[in-house]
C-alpha cells in the first residue's frame, strides 16, 4: 500500500511539473517562424504521405477540370462542352466577384444558366467566436460571386480554415456549416456539391457537425487520384463520354495548364507534403483540396477523434507505468547503476511504440489518437522521477528529524 500511494504521488508530480512547465512561455521575435513551422507539424501527416495516400485508389466519381488563365467567355466554352456530355453536378471554385467585359459576362451567365446543379464560391470572412458557443464561430460577411451569376446556382463557401493564421500551415480540416450573424447559415463548396449529387450522404456529413465541428481530411490524394482534364483536354474533347456522365466535375485553377511545376495561385500546403517541416512551396491547388473532401464524404471515409478524456486516461496510465518501473530500477542493486542509459532507452522505445500505435489506428482504422500528453509524460518521466526521489528522501529526513527533535524534547 505504500508503494502504490509512493507511485500515485509519483504520477501527480510529474503532471503537476509538466503543468508548471507549459505554463513557461518564451516570446523571442527571431524564433517566431521556427514556432509556427514546428506547431503545425503533426505525425499524422506521415501516415497520409507514406501509408495512406500512395495506396489510395483513383476516384473516377469526380472530375478536376483547369480553367488556366482563360477569360470567363472561355470558360463559358468548357462549361458547354462539359454540359454536353450531362455531369451529375458542376462545381466552380473561383471568385468572379467584379463585372467583367458586358459580352463575356452575357456568355458565361449564358452557360450557367444552361447548367442543371450548378455550385458557385463563396466565402465567409470576419469571423469571431460565438458567445453562446466558443467552438464555433460567427461570420460578418458572406462574399458571393457577381449578382448576375450567384442567382444562376447554389453556393458554398471555400474557405481554407487556415488562410490569414499563417504562412506555414496547412489545410487539414474543414467543416461542413459555418453560421452568419445573420442568423444563416452557409454549407461548406463540398457539402454543396454533395448535396446535388446525393442528399443522404452530404446529410450524413452534416449530423456529424454537432461531434466533429471541424473534420479532418481524409486525403486521398493529390492530382494524380483524381480523373483530371486540362485546358486542351476539354476543348478538343480529349476524353470519352463516360468520363463526365454522371459524375462531379470541378473546375478551378491548376496553374496555366495542370503539369506545370510551376508554384502559383491558389495553392496550399497538404499532409501529402513529403518535407513536413522546413519544406518546399505549397503542393495542393485548393480545387483539389475540395475534391478530397467531395471524395471522403462520397465514401463515407471519415476520420473519427477519441474524446480528450481517453487521451488523459492513455497519459496517466503510460506514467504511473513508468514511475513504478523507473523507481524500481532506481532502487535494484544490479539496474540502479545503470539507470541513466536504461531509462532513455525504455523512454526511446515508449515514444518510438507510441508513433506506432498512432499511426496504426490512423492509417488502418481512421481513428485520431491524440497522444501529446503521452509523449511529453514519457519524455520527461525519468529525469522527473530522479528529482521525486530526491525531494521524497529530503522531506522524509526533514520531518523524521523534526519528529526526534520533538520527541526528545517531551522526554
Amino acid at each position: 500500500m505504500k508503494k502504490l500511494l509512493y507511485y500515485i504521488f509519483g504520477t501527480i508530480f510529474v503532471f503537476f511539473t509538466m503543468w508548471g512547465l507549459g505554463k513557461v512561455t518564451f516570446s523571442l521575435d527571431f524564433l517566431n517562424v521556427f514556432g509556427e513551422v514546428l506547431d503545425d507539424y503533426n505525425t499524422n501527416d506521415i501516415a497520409f504521405s507514406k501509408f495512406k495516400a500512395p495506396f489510395a485508389a483513383t476516384d473516377t466519381n469526380i472530375v478536376v477540370v483547369n480553367f488556366g488563365e482563360l477569360g470567363r467567355a472561355q470558360v463559358a466554352e468548357q462549361i458547354d462542352i462539359l454540359n454536353h456530355f450531362e455531369p451529375a453536378v458542376i462545381g466552380i471554385d473561383a471568385e468572379y466577384e467584379v463585372d467583367g467585359d458586358p459580352f463575356e459576362d452575357s456568355v458565361f451567365a449564358a452557360s450557367l444558366a444552361r447548367t442543371k446543379n450548378l455550385v458557385l464560391w463563396s466565402k465567409v470572412t470576419y469571423g469571431k467566436p460565438d458567445s453562446l458557443d466558443e467552438t464555433r464561430a460567427i461570420w460578418d460577411t458572406l462574399q458571393l460571386v457577381n449578382p448576375k451569376f450567384s442567382k444562376l446556382g447554389d453556393h458554398g463557401y471555400t474557405n481554407a480554415l487556415t488562410e490569414g493564421e499563417s504562412n506555414f500551415e496547412t489545410w487539414r480540416e474543414t467543416s461542413s456549416v459555418e453560421y452568419l450573424s445573420n442568423g444563416k447559415k452557409e454549407y461548406s463548396f463540398a457539402t454543396k456539391v454533395v448535396q446535388k449529387y446525393d442528399s443522404m450522404l452530404a446529410q450524413k456529413f452534416i449530423d456529424r457537425h454537432e461531434r466533429y465541428r471541424l473534420e479532418i481530411i481524409n486525403f486521398r490524394g493529390n492530382l494524380d487520384k483524381f480523373v483530371k482534364l486540362d485546358i486542351s483536354d476539354v476543348a478538343d474533347t480529349n476524353f470519352v463520354a463516360e468520363t463526365i456522365k454522371g459524375k462531379i466535375v470541378l473546375i478551378g485553377y491548376l496553374g496555366a495548364a495542370y503539369r506545370s511545376t510551376t508554384w502559383d495561385g491558389d495553392k496550399y500546403y497538404s499532409p501529402l507534403n513529403e518535407k513536413p517541416v522546413g519544406r518546399v512551396p505549397p503542393d495542393m491547388y485548393g480545387v483539389v483540396v475540395h475534391a478530397n473532401i467531395v471524395s471522403m464524404i462520397l465514401n463515407q471515409d471519415y476520420i473519427n477523434t477519441l474524446p480528450q478524456w481517453v487521451s488523459y486516461v492513455i497519459a496517466i496510465l503510460i506514467c504511473f507505468i513508468n514511475v513504478a518501473m523507473f523507481s524500481w530500477l532506481s532502487e535494484n542493486e544490479f539496474w540502479g547503476p545503470w539507470y541513466g542509459i536504461t531509462s532513455k532507452v525504455i523512454q526511446l522505445l515508449e515514444i518510438v511504440g507510441l508513433i506506432y500505435l498512432m499511426l496504426y489506428f490512423f492509417v488502418n482504422q481512421n481513428i485520431k489518437l491524440d497522444l501529446t500528453v503521452t509523449f511529453i509524460a514519457a519524455a520527461l518521466s525519468g529525469e522527473l522521477i530522479e528529482i521525486y526521489e530526491v525531494v521524497v528522501q529530503n522531506l522524509s529526513k526533514y520531518f523524521t528529524g523534526k519528529a526526534a527533535l520533538l520527541k526528545g524534547k517531551h522526554v
